[in-house]
């Protein structure tokens, strides 16, 4: 059988997948799995758990290249109706997907999507499509397996001293980002080593909080993906917003502690349970803004420097 898996957009959600990666694998160990992916995050998968990785710019390429493979069914991760349309275009027999948003009539296998199921964990969300296709183990939190040229060049550039991981960026929105001048309070005041990261839209903010850190190393925008996994993986500590590489490091091993904003607690966490989230339960959060629609981002502004060295200290004593 050949099994393609839709793969989600965004590097978070790409990493909360991973666990139902391996459970289809566990389910299905003669089968030929697939990733159909945004170009951007084909490395991500490589990484993983997949036999071949279909990686795509655009949509209509997306469709003849899904086509072209001859897949028996399709699991379909992402909610969106452009995900269906791809796969219905590429005349898969058997699609798997959520209904809703206008697009069940493409799917064969159109499973419900009830409110509780929107409100757990999204590694829950993703796995539980596999019942569609027998019944899956327990989800395992993600795993990466990181590549020897990876490591190298992460080890070139960082040696054998002890690290913390500095993330001040959030691509999703500035909402979602705590200050970066409470960052770099933070980092001084744990009198560590501190490599910040970020992705290419974030060089400019990374270079800002490195320069203010005495012996910071800025890799912000100076990674590929796989390199940022491995640079992630020789910290002791990573300290984040709620983004991507929070996620990153939650499938490379490395304790978290992220500050969580606007964003949702119970969601879109780390999966595994080496993570601290530094929060406050307001009464507007989490709104999921991309900006704080009452202008003054009362739930960031409540998370002091001192919260989060709190927190950062548990894991490094």
């Amino acid at each position: 059988m050949k099994i393609l898996v839709k793969a989600p957009n965004w590097l978070g959600d790409a990493v909360m997948s991973l666990p139902a990666l391996q459970a289809l694998r566990e389910m299905q160990p003669d089968a030929r799995l697939g990733v159909l992916t945004r170009r951007a995050l084909a490395d991500l998968y490589r990484a993983a758990i997949a036999d071949e990785i279909l990686p795509y710019d655009g949509a209509l390429s997306a469709v003849k290249i899904a086509r072209e493979g001859r897949w028996d069914a399709a699991l379909i991760l992402p909610r969106s109706f452009a995900s269906a349309l791809m796969i219905f275009g590429a005349r898969i027999p058997r699609r798997i997907g959520y209904r809703g948003e206008g697009r069940s009539f493409m799917l064969t296998d159109a499973i419900p999507r009830a409110r509780s199921l929107l409100r757990t964990h999204r590694v829950h969300y993703y796995h539980h499509l596999l019942k569609a296709l027998g019944e899956p183990p327990a989800p395992k939190p993600p795993r990466l397996r990181l590549p020897p040229e990876a490591v190298a060049w992460a080890l070139d550039r960082m040696g054998d001293a002890e690290w913390i991981g500095i993330n001040p960026g959030a691509t999703y929105g500035k909402a979602k980002q705590w200050y970066p001048e409470r960052f770099i309070e933070t980092a001084r005041r744990l009198k560590r080593r501190a490599v910040v990261v970020g992705g290419p839209a974030e060089a400019d903010l990374g270079a800002r909080v490195a320069g203010e850190i005495e012996g910071a190393l800025n890799l912000a925008g100076r990674t590929d993906l796989l390199q940022l996994a491995a640079v992630i993986a020789r910290c002791r500590l990573f300290i984040t917003n709620d983004t991507g590489p929070m996620h990153v490091a939650d499938a490379v091993g490395t304790p978290i502690v992220a500050v969580f904003g606007p964003t949702d607690p119970v969601t879109t966490p780390p999966f595994g349970e080496r993570h601290t989230l530094v929060r406050r339960d307001l009464e507007c959060s989490p709104c999921l803004k991309r900006e704080c629609p009452l202008g003054h981002h009362e739930c960031m502004k409540r998370i002091g420097v001192d919260d989060v060295v709190r927190a950062c200290e548990r894991w490094l004593t």
